[in-house]
């Protein structure tokens, strides 16, 4: 690759996110179609910090993570979010794919946002979940989504561990699980 190239060094997706309008229905359908689950559910994702290109924002909703093929998907529920710029990107045709997130060390995650920012892929949403920065941004004219970009810590990792993990062995049952 030639030195003038932008290479993002993004990896392989960790996972992927789609809004719905009802998790519970999703799930089901899921489990149906395509033997996907069990699922996790947050209530009330306590993000923490959350702006858009520095102003303040909202962004509340249930998220429920889950398993497909040993892949881990995440479904968001949304409630609430402001301003325009970020309810535009969360509302539209349901269901439907949200984003693509990518799970980075912190410098290199700070390195792709940077880059991403240079290269028009702004960053319209950002917040803090058990102190980690995370940013979504708008890569909907290229690749028809966005992209998430989280740092890959201790918590996040067991709690993906623990996602995946709950369907080593799955029988089927209870395919909706409350966290905590």
């Amino acid at each position: 690759m030639p030195d003038d190239l932008f290479d993002p060094g993004l990896g392989r997706p960790h996972h992927s996110g789609y809004v719905v309008e009802n998790i519970e229905a999703t799930v089901q359908r899921l489990v149906e179609q395509f033997g996907a689950g069990p699922f996790l559910l947050v209530e009330n994702v306590p993000l923490e910090d959350v702006t858009s290109r520095g102003e303040p924002a909202q962004f509340e909703h249930n998220s429920a993570f889950g398993s497909c093929g040993g892949y881990p998907i995440e479904l968001l529920e949304v409630a609430r979010a402001t301003p325009e710029r970020v309810e535009a990107r969360l509302s539209g045709r349901l269901p439907r794919i949200h984003h693509v997130g990518y799970a980075l060390p912190q410098t290199a995650a700070e390195e792709v946002r940077a880059g991403f920012e240079e290269r028009g892929l702004e960053g319209y949403l950002s917040s803090r979940l058990n102190g980690e920065y995370t940013t979504v941004h708008d890569a909907s004219a290229t690749l028809g989504h966005d992209i998430e970009i989280l740092v890959d810590a201790e918590a996040f990792r067991e709690f993906f561990k623990m996602v995946l993990g709950s369907a080593q062995g799955w029988d089927g049952s209870d395919p909706l699980r409350p966290l905590g």
